[in-house]
């Protein structure tokens, strides 16, 4: 299986949303931020997808 890189970054007009991913990350128990990234990611893809 061949990895997929992507890389992100934020800005400071997005520092707003990297502190309620962070706050997230915390409620959650998660280690990494990415990892609360991908879970919320998943989270709007599967809303979206039910609200069609």
């Amino acid at each position: 299986m061949s990895k997929i890189i992507k890389t992100v970054s934020f800005s400071e007009m997005d520092s707003s949303l990297v502190k309620r991913i962070g706050k997230y990350q915390k409620s959650k128990g998660l280690n990494s931020f990415i990892a609360a990234v991908r879970e919320l990611c998943d989270a709007a893809l599967i809303l979206k997808e039910i609200t069609k």
